[in-house]
Parts: structure tokens; sequence; C-alpha cells
């Protein structure tokens, strides 16, 4: 059976094929340079993890888990991205993946959006978004505590 973080990368995933505009998805394989992207897969959203904090509990653990969902937008055919395009796409990222806060998993409380970021500058001709997400889940833990 996967981890539950990979359960939950998922159902992101699967979630995130509701946004049409998205044509790269991922989690398990990151890319890390804008050049790594060919054109036809922009928009491209990635899943990265930033870390969990524990808080323990009799025979689980409830974690904190914190993501970013990272927007790659990129030259088109026929255009530049605008910084409008950017937003917009996040707000359809946000809409779609908070239809189902605990994403139908066993164990997931809820997921909480902590902010989001944008770049325009850094790696033009490409814009990059930035969602931070927390989501908190219940673990079994085995053994007495």
């Amino acid at each position: 059976m996967s981890s539950i973080k990979t359960q939950i990368s998922q159902a992101l995933i699967t979630k995130l094929a509701d946004v049409t505009a998205l044509k790269y998805r991922a989690f398990d394989t990151i890319k890390l340079q804008s050049s790594d992207f060919q054109e036809w897969e922009l928009p491209a959203v990635q899943i990265i993890d930033l870390g969990e904090q524990n808080i323990h509990e009799v025979r689980q653990a409830k974690k904190q888990w914190t993501i970013a969902l990272e927007i790659i937008l990129g030259p088109l055919t026929a255009s530049t991205p605008t910084q409008t395009d950017l937003w917009d796409l996040m707000e359809t990222i946000e809409n779609t993946l908070f239809t189902n806060p605990n994403l139908g998993i066993t164990g997931v409380i809820h997921m909480q959006l902590l902010g989001s970021s944008t770049d325009l500058h850094f790696m033009l001709p490409y814009y990059l978004g930035r969602i931070e997400l927390l989501i908190e889940y219940r673990q079994p833990l085995l053994g007495a505590c």
C-alpha cells in the first residue's frame, strides 16, 4: 500500500486533471529548470514537499504536511504569458482543489491554503506561481505509546 503522502499527492494530481489548461502535472519526477520543460508541457504544475510537523497522539500521529504547488507558465505558440494569465490559472487551481478539502482520503482531516506568490522576472520568459498548502492528517503508529 502506498504511503499517505503518495495517496495525497496522487489525489491532488487527479483533481488537477480537472484544470484542463494544465498540460503537465507531477509530484514524483520534479523538473528543476525551465529548460527541462517542452513547450507542449506548459502550463505545468509540480508538487514540492516543504516539510512536516508531527503531534504525537495515542497510537497515532497528527501530521501537518506543508507542500507547494509550483505553477510554470511559459511562452505559448502565439503569445507570451501575462501576470493576469498566471493569477487566473492559480485561482482556478485553488478553486478546483478546495471542492473537496479532505481529498476523499481516510485520515485526511483537511487542507488549508497558506498563501501564494508569483515571480515574473526570475526565469523569463517563464512565469512562476507558488501556492502553499497545509494538509492535516492522522497516521496510525505501531506499538504502545
